[in-house]
């Protein structure tokens, strides 16, 4: 299953990437939110649909598993701000987006 996984993500890889925006975080029309034990997950998740532009990946510090939020149509990229949980706990989100490998 996974082998197939890896197979899948690396046909799709091959016309886009997924490029991360470091210190910045990004708002769009979200269409999906899916519950994801890994970053990566929610990159492959984006290269697999086609309407996907780029996404955000929400994980409460010092775990892996997190939210991945796939977004579609214009990226709008902001400033990050400070999100917690309401029991204090902060999110860090990291966002990317999808870039075409195509030249």
């Amino acid at each position: 299953m996974l082998i197939a996984l890896a197979v899948v993500a690396t046909a799709v890889a091959g016309d886009a990437k997924m490029v991360v925006l470091a210190g910045k975080d990004v708002s769009g029309e979200v269409f999906k939110r899916l519950g994801l034990p890994s970053q990566s997950y929610c990159h492959e998740q984006c290269l697999e649909e086609a309407r996907c532009t780029g996404v955000r990946w929400g994980v409460v510090s010092g775990s892996t598993a997190g939210q991945c939020q796939l977004i579609t149509g214009e990226l709008q990229v902001i400033e990050p701000h400070e999100i917690k949980t309401s029991d204090g706990l902060r999110i860090q989100v990291l966002a990317a987006r999808k870039v075409s490998t195509q030249n």
